[in-house]
């Protein structure tokens, strides 16, 4: 039986047709009149993130959410849609641990606080280790987080 040589050395190698049919962008779903899934793709263990991205809504022009109400998800900035039916938003994101992520961020109308939408973030994290993932359009690495438990750590803990 014969080996090509991709198969040799251990790499994995994909027909140009199946790289160019992935969704390069992020894929925004708006699932109800208060709620927006918006799928992030393959990220990287202690990695923060920004995500740019737009979405439908009806909250008017100014939004307002609690940067207490989670830890990993902060909205740096947003305005307005051309249409006004909707917002284009930057994120910052904390990929703070391995596998399938999900975290919420509510934005709430400055207008009207009653008026709410609930962003809900979902990413597959890829662990230490376990390949560098190629970042969807919107997505742009900001730092890497050094876990202080790390090989990294040059720190030899307390002496006796």
């Amino acid at each position: 039986m014969q080996h090509s040589d991709s198969t040799e050395c251990g790499h994995v190698h994909f027909p140009e047709e199946v790289l160019t049919a992935q969704h390069e962008d992020i894929l925004i779903q708006n699932t109800g009149s208060d709620h927006v899934d918006v799928k992030l793709g393959f990220l990287q263990v202690n990695h923060i993130y920004e995500l740019k991205f737009m979405f439908r809504d009806s909250l008017g022009e100014d939004l307002i959410s609690d940067p207490t109400q989670n830890l990993f998800v902060k909205l740096l900035e947003y305005q307005p849609t051309e249409d006004g039916e909707g917002h284009k938003v930057t994120l910052e994101f904390s990929a703070h641990r391995e596998k399938l992520l999900t975290e919420t961020l509510v934005l709430q109308s400055k207008e009207n606080p009653e008026k709410k939408l609930n962003l809900t973030l979902h990413a597959r994290v890829l662990g230490k280790g376990k390949g560098t993932p190629a970042l969807k359009q919107g997505v742009r690495l900001l730092r890497i987080d050094f876990d202080e438990e790390s090989d990294m750590s040059d720190w030899q803990g307390f002496t006796e």
